[in-house]
């Protein structure tokens, strides 16, 4: 019998965000400085890239150097930079900069005949929300919760419990996603998984995983039963 739910990551695994996204938060995190009165620091892209996946509060307390900024100013300083980067990551959504990875519609039309599809994320509420909006993810996919949602709805407080949440029968599930804490995630909750090569994660996070791809049209071939 086929497995009647598949529940995908967002970033690094539909959405490419090794463009648009990176540079929101390079714009975001240059308007906390001057919003804090600081001197800029450069833009760590390979830091930023590096923390993708991580939950959008301990992303935003990680993406910069710590030493510049006052140890006693950093938890104010990282809310800025949070909400920076959201305004300028709907910014690029809403002007076409960014873009979901080659076939991703082509894939999720023919999956979501077949399955029921899920979106799920650590990404803050207001990206999360602009990004399902912007690319029209709501035409495929059955439900979509993010992090922060779940936490303010009390019904998460990480990705396994996403699942849980989500799905009625989660060892039936698979679940779809580009970092350690996807795979990790759903093999927590009795699903299989597929690892993204193509995302943010290293070969190295992915070797647990049921499946590896590298591009998602491959997902169209897997004996996903």
């Amino acid at each position: 019998m086929a497995l009647s739910t598949i529940l995908f990551d967002m970033d690094g695994t539909l959405l490419d965000s090794r463009t648009a996204v990176v540079d929101a938060v390079a714009d975001g995190l240059a308007g906390a400085y001057r919003h804090h009165g600081l001197p800029p620091a450069e833009p760590d892209r390979k830091l930023f890239a590096a923390c993708m996946g991580l939950p959008s509060d301990a992303y935003f307390a990680r993406a910069f150097d710590p030493e510049t900024v006052p140890r006693d100013r950093r938890g104010a300083f990282a809310r800025t930079f949070g909400r920076l980067t959201a305004a300028a990551e709907v910014a690029a959504i809403r002007d076409g900069r960014t873009a979901l990875y080659p076939g991703a519609a082509e894939t999720l039309a023919f999956l979501s005949e077949r399955h029921r599809l899920l979106l799920f994320s650590n990404a803050g509420a207001v990206y999360f929300r602009a990004v399902i909006a912007g690319h029209g993810l709501e035409r495929v996919f059955a439900d979509a919760l993010c992090l922060e949602e779940a936490l303010s709805r009390r019904l998460a407080s990480d990705k396994a419990d996403m699942i849980v949440a989500m799905v009625e029968n989660p060892g039936r599930a698979v679940v779809v996603g580009d970092r350690a804490g996807d795979i990790e995630a759903g093999h927590a909750v009795g699903a299989r998984t597929v690892g993204c090569r193509y995302g943010f994660g290293s070969p190295e996070e992915l070797q647990a995983a049921d499946w590896i791809i590298d591009g998602l049209p491959e997902l169209m071939a897997l004996p996903l039963a």
